[in-house]
């Protein structure tokens, strides 16, 4: 029987399958998919001021797609998420669906560039402001990120550092504190 990810008490390994969630919908410009997501549904009205209902799609089971500049395709990934808007999935979306999906890399490839230029960014710093010092929650299996409760035991630390890879905020992998950005030295 397959894990699901939401059942997980550690990381995910590259090459195994699990039981991923998946809403079927457009994303732009790939078109409708089964694609894999991470997190609730939900808007960034708040600092990041982006009003529309949308999901965070999970590199971890996106396909590589050949023929796109990898550094654009895995940017798009994490800071274009599906949408639900006029004009596109206007009517909203459909049920979460678990899906069979094998796990393809860890994180997604642009993760330190995307957090080194979140850590720049004036509307991450004021939601990231909002959480540093926080306590993270822990649900029996590992942290949940406290800014969309996003379950983070199926990620695995770097440096003693979990990653979340909706907002780009850092968690202490063993206190369970939320860290500030590491703004790069110039």
């Amino acid at each position: 029987m397959l894990a699901r990810l939401d059942e997980l008490t550690g990381p995910v390994e590259v090459g195994k399958f699990y039981l991923v969630p998946t809403v079927r919908a457009k994303w732009m410009p790939y078109g409708v998919r089964d694609w894999p997501i991470i997190g609730p549904q939900h808007n960034d009205k708040h600092c990041l001021d982006f009003e529309h209902t949308h999901y965070h799609l999970d590199a971890r089971f996106m396909p590589s797609w050949h023929g796109h500049h990898c550094e654009w395709y895995w940017s798009h990934v994490a800071v274009s998420p599906m949408q639900a808007k006029r004009g596109l999935n206007a009517g909203g979306f459909p049920p979460v669906v678990w899906k069979r999906r094998e796990c393809k890399r860890l994180e997604n490839p642009q993760t330190d560039a995307l957090f080194k230029r979140a850590a720049e960014s004036k509307t991450f710093q004021c939601l990231h402001a909002d959480y540093v010092g926080r306590q993270a929650k822990h649900d029996g299996r590992g942290w949940v990120c406290p800014h969309r409760s996003v379950p983070l035991a199926d990620h695995a630390p770097v440096d003693g550092v979990i990653r979340c890879p909706l907002h780009f905020m850092r968690i202490d992998a063993s206190t369970g504190k939320v860290l500030a950005s590491e703004v790069p030295s110039q």
